[in-house]
């Protein structure tokens, strides 16, 4: 669960850490505390907090590291970087930075705190405990330093409750310009007895615009299980309520599981077997679709990149559209890429659409391309874009009256915008706004496979 500790973890002004060393010195505590070289590091200071006030913190903390070499050992500054670092989200960092602090001066209860705080945000919770019982038992804190430990004592015991697990809830407003998924033509072409012929389509089967409200949860826990292999589990439910298109109204539940074990594969360090299973049911009113997938495959480091081969096995079942019931085994391959602030990747996978009933056009070939980027903008901004390209061909003849009694094929496009902002000074507050532009184009010679969907959506999110 993440913390909001900007009061104390990094001062607010620039006279807040030497207040915080004297509230620590009448604590009870009789060292002195080295003199900070004159100038520089008041100055350093100052810069700093101005930085992280901005919503800078990742270049406050830029900006201290790079005095490491001058500073190291002075718990003046030693104590200044830690606390950058925790602004920055940089937790280790600043557990070595805190360490150096307190292992010159004993007293400095503020470092002891800070240091705690740093072992619970890298979920070393005992750890964190027993640093902020030896503050407890070794000083005699005042009452704003006392507040200080019974907030992370309180949010260590919450971490207990739920040691490993990471949640978050949403609730967003948002309009689509076709919320009953109606077709994007108004006529069908039809052969009767070889003589061409056109079907005006009935208004109700044309797109409905329409506003709606949704609420959003999920929560996932990673389990560190032995010789190094890891499992996760993850749980999401969405509900989306239209304002006018209450049929279409939406419930949407899954759960994945996955496995995954560090191999030796041609002397590359980070290779893993990897395997995954989920099920997942989508409702629309009294319509539905019923999901499960499984899948293994082998992810390989490649300089900047994971690249990973992958068999995947596709099982759905369309309650009250039974014909369109399939299995759908795939092969796939893809690429993780990144560095600092930025991501990039893709996958491309072939699969055979085996139809368990008799669905017109028989069985159909498959294949998608999906591209995605997420950016780091600020520390308190990131942005990401998804980009899904997908063909379906049918292997027989969709329908004799349709399209001459051609073979169906549709190609899709869907892309998705997304932005996370982070109100406020501190980029590790658990609420964020979320913003999201969606748009999907299916098209395709059977007028009845026609589809453009826009969609626009603004949330507030947050983390537990």
């Amino acid at each position: 669960m993440p913390l909001s500790f900007a009061a104390f973890v990094v001062p607010a002004s620039a006279d807040s850490i030497d207040t915080r060393r004297q509230d620590n010195e009448q604590g009870g505590t009789d060292a002195a505390h080295p003199a900070a070289q004159p100038g520089y590091l008041a100055t350093l200071r100052a810069q700093a907090q101005a930085l992280i006030a901005a919503g800078r913190p990742e270049e406050a903390f830029q900006l201290v590291a790079a005095h490491e070499a001058a500073g190291v050992g002075d718990p003046d500054y030693d104590y200044l970087l830690g606390t950058t670092a925790l602004a920055a989200g940089r937790h280790a960092a600043a557990v070595h930075a805190l360490e150096r602090a307190v292992l010159v001066q004993p007293a400095f209860a503020g470092a002891w705190l800070d240091l705690a705080i740093a072992h619970y945000r890298l979920n070393e919770l005992d750890t964190a405990d027993r640093m902020l019982a030896h503050v407890e038992q070794n000083f005699d804190p005042p009452a704003a330093l006392r507040a200080d430990i019974a907030a992370v004592r309180r949010n260590i015991d919450s971490a207990r409750r739920w040691r490993g697990w990471q949640a978050d809830i949403g609730g967003f407003i948002g309009h689509t310009s076709n919320a009953n998924y109606g077709l994007s033509v108004s006529a069908l072409r039809l052969t009767l007895d070889g003589v061409p012929a056109t079907l005006l389509l009935d208004p109700g089967y044309r797109p409905r615009a329409d506003s709606f409200g949704e609420l959003r949860a999920s929560a996932s826990r990673r389990f560190e299980l032995s010789g190094g292999e890891q499992a996760d589990a993850s749980f999401a439910l969405r509900h989306r309520a239209h304002a006018s298109q209450s049929a279409q109204d939406q419930w949407d539940a899954s759960a994945t599981g996955s496995w995954r074990r560090p191999v030796a594969w041609q002397g590359r360090e980070g290779a893993a077997l990897f395997a995954a299973a989920s099920v997942r049911e989508l409702r629309f009113d009294d319509r539905g679709v019923s999901q499960l997938q499984a899948s293994g495959g082998l992810r390989v480091p490649f300089d900047q990149c994971i690249l990973s081969a992958r068999a995947d096995l596709d099982h759905r079942r369309f309650s009250g559209a039974s014909a369109y019931d399939a299995v759908i085994p795939w092969l796939g391959a893809g690429a993780e890429c990144g560095r600092t602030g930025l991501q990039w990747g893709g996958q491309i996978r072939l699969g055979r659409d085996l139809a368990l009933n008799d669905r017109p056009g028989g069985d159909s070939l498959r294949a998608e391309t999906l591209a995605f980027g997420r950016w780091q903008a600020q520390p308190n901004l990131q942005l990401g874009a998804l980009l899904v390209a997908a063909h379906t061909r049918d292997q027989d003849a969709y329908s004799p009256i349709l399209a001459g009694g051609e073979r169906r094929w549709v190609n899709r496009v869907a892309g998705k915008l997304e932005a996370i902002w982070v109100p406020g000074p501190n980029p590790r507050s658990p609420w964020a706004v979320v913003i999201e532009i969606e748009s999907i184009r299916d098209r395709s010679n059977i007028g009845l496979s026609t589809l453009d969907v826009t969609q626009f959506l603004l949330g507030l999110n947050y983390r537990l």
